[in-house]
């Protein structure tokens, strides 16, 4: 019999460290929410600035995320994980700093933002694997379910205000206070992970310790002996490529250019922040039998988003897409988490994390470089019909693998509360 779900809230909020991960999360989604709206439309407002011009900066943050985070993923499997999430999150916020105070004196650069870029993604292929591992070392097993989905809760609740802030913000005054105050959340959220460093064991390192080397090796074998993982990495290197493309260049362009610049696309943003927040809440009660399936299956609402943008410019249409595109979104998300943390051997959790990080993220620098360059000789409208071929055939080409149609919950299929 299934727990109801405000005694599973409840039972997952008593803990006191949960909660000051729950703290950690809300606080730097405010941020995130405001970063790519106050980095987008600032890039774009500079003077001559293109598409082109928003590519090279996203590249730059990209990159180092894809190259690094197998590095992470060894780190994070050696060292105490909210250690190394708290450390990235405090020395990341000095990067954002940079940039906003860059924004606000109008010293300001593509140059400068390349370079900023180029560290804060280096910081991210850190914290990233740890992350995805940090709840296996503060709940029980048959807690993760609840907890990804009540930190999914907690997370996106801020983001959506992060949000609507951030359109405000930049319409009003510009990129530079975003950018600061997104600076702000990473600091406080890194002095709050950073409290959770005595959970989970510090593995011994000797020397009959293994190498670097034989981690990433140790990795690679527990990630690739599983077909359903690789099946879905390999088609999430598609998707992510055209989604991180969408998000943070075409996106901004199209709205620029079609939909009346930063307050609308923050309301669209927001609006897919709802259908997160919807998405996470049912997964509080709803457990499928093939989670997997279900989870890509429910993306096709993803790919209709992005028909409607690419077919109309009427704001409430596209706010009412995205409601479905982020629970679509969301829903996969809190299922592909909890069946890795359930699959996979705890000690080896943070590297194959890394892998599936690499794997799904290795073609984004690809997509986001070439996304400006395409809008530009193409326009968004163009691109965005092209991109949204590519992602069904990625959907259908994932779901033709049997292991990612058979994979079971560790659950009771489809429990509902009494």
């Amino acid at each position: 019999m299934s727990i109801p779900m405000n005694q599973e809230l409840k039972s997952i909020l008593a803990l006191k460290h949960v909660r000051k991960l729950l703290a950690a999360r809300l606080t730097s989604n405010f941020g995130n929410g405001l970063a790519p709206i106050a980095l987008a439309f600032g890039v774009l407002d500079l003077p001559g600035a293109t598409a082109k011009t928003l590519s090279l900066v996203v590249f730059a943050q990209m990159f180092p995320l894809v190259a690094f985070m197998l590095l992470g993923g060894v780190i994070a499997d050696r060292y105490p994980k909210a250690l190394i999430i708290g450390g990235s999150d405090i020395v990341l916020s000095l990067f954002v700093l940079t940039n906003g105070v860059m924004f606000l004196t109008g010293t300001v650069s593509v140059t400068s933002l390349v370079i900023v870029g180029l560290f804060s993604g280096f910081l991210h292929a850190l914290w990233w694997p740890a992350m995805s591992a940090l709840p296996t070392e503060i709940v029980d097993e048959d807690q993760l379910q609840s907890i990804n989905s009540v930190v999914g809760i907690c997370s996106n609740v801020t983001y959506m205000l992060g949000t609507v802030t951030g359109g405000i913000i930049v319409a009003a005054i510009g990129s530079g206070w975003a950018i600061v105050l997104d600076a702000l959340t990473f600091f406080i959220a890194g002095i709050l992970v950073i409290q959770l460093r005595t959970f989970g064991k510090r593995r011994e390192v000797n020397e009959s310790s293994p190498t670097v080397i034989q981690d990433l090796r140790a990795g690679w074998v527990e990630f690739s002996s599983r077909s359903w993982v690789v099946a879905v990495v390999l088609g999430y290197a598609v998707i992510a490529m055209l989604m991180e493309s969408i998000f943070t260049v075409v996106g901004p362009a199209h709205a620029k250019a079609h939909l009346g610049g930063p307050k609308p696309w923050s309301w669209i943003l927001a609006s897919m922040t709802v259908g997160m927040l919807i998405a996470v809440a049912v997964t509080l009660k709803v457990k499928p039998k093939r989670p997997i399936f279900v989870g890509i299956s429910v993306q096709v609402f993803v790919g209709l988003w992005w028909v409607m943008l690419g077919y109309t410019n009427l704001i409430p249409v596209l706010m009412l897409g995205a409601v479905g595109a982020g629970f679509a979104m969301d829903f996969f998300m809190v299922l592909w988490m909890t069946a890795l943390q359930t699959h996979i051997p705890k000690e080896s959790l943070s590297r194959v994390s890394s892998y599936d990080a690499f794997g799904s993220l290795i073609l984004a620098p690809l997509g986001i470089v070439i996304a400006g360059p395409l809008v530009t000789e193409f326009g968004t409208t163009t691109v965005l019909h092209v991109y949204t071929i590519l992602f069904f055939l990625a959907l259908i080409a994932m779901l033709c693998v049997p292991s990612v149609r058979a994979l079971p919950s560790s659950e009771p299929a489809f429990q509902n509360a009494d």
